[in-house]
């Protein structure tokens, strides 16, 4: 009896031999379809973060660019009004001195005006004049014009700095109001 079970022993022996041998092509197949599916997702998302590196790569270069563009914009205006600041005080203290020496004056129109030495301060103011209405001129004296020369000097150099500092705002954010009247 044994004899008998034989065959069919070694015959179920070798049908689970060559089942297991079809299941493991089965399953080596689908392994391979699954890794080959693998690396094709590999493949496509390498692809999304290099196509997202060279987008991230291409702003930065324009952040780079715009920002360069601003600075030159800026030195540009830095150097202007740097030039238009020293031009304007060279001329100031040229003036002063011109002033100070004498050599020029600052003439006002007077309507009333009382000797300097007549000691009548309080005394009626008499009219100015050459006699038809007409407002007479007189020259100040020079260190007070210097002084009131130096005075709009100070003033001038103010109205630099907040030109100086809209030039600036423009530059670095041309949106900013009254900015697209200046360009």
């Amino acid at each position: 009896m044994l004899r008998a079970i034989i065959p069919y022993v070694i015959a179920a022996l070798l049908g689970a031999a060559v089942g297991a041998e079809v299941l493991h092509l089965i399953g080596a197949r689908q392994l391979a379809a699954e890794q080959a599916a693998h690396a094709k997702d590999n493949e496509q998302h390498a692809n999304d973060m290099l196509n997202v590196s060279h987008a991230a790569l291409e702003g930065e270069q324009r952040a780079i660019d715009a920002h360069n563009v601003a600075q030159a914009a800026l030195a540009a205006a830095d150097a202007a009004i740097t030039q238009e600041k020293d031009a304007h005080e060279t001329d100031n203290r040229s003036y002063r001195a011109a002033l100070a020496a004498g050599t020029e004056r600052v003439r006002v129109a007077v309507r009333n005006c009382s000797a300097a030495g007549s000691g009548n301060a309080t005394g009626p103011a008499r009219a100015a004049g050459v006699g038809d209405g007409s407002a007479a001129v007189a020259d100040l004296d020079p260190a007070v014009a210097e002084r009131v020369f130096r005075v709009a000097g100070d003033d001038q150099r103010e109205i630099d700095k907040v030109k100086a500092l809209q030039a600036y705002v423009c530059t670095v954010r041309p949106s900013t109001p009254d900015c697209e009247a200046k360009r």
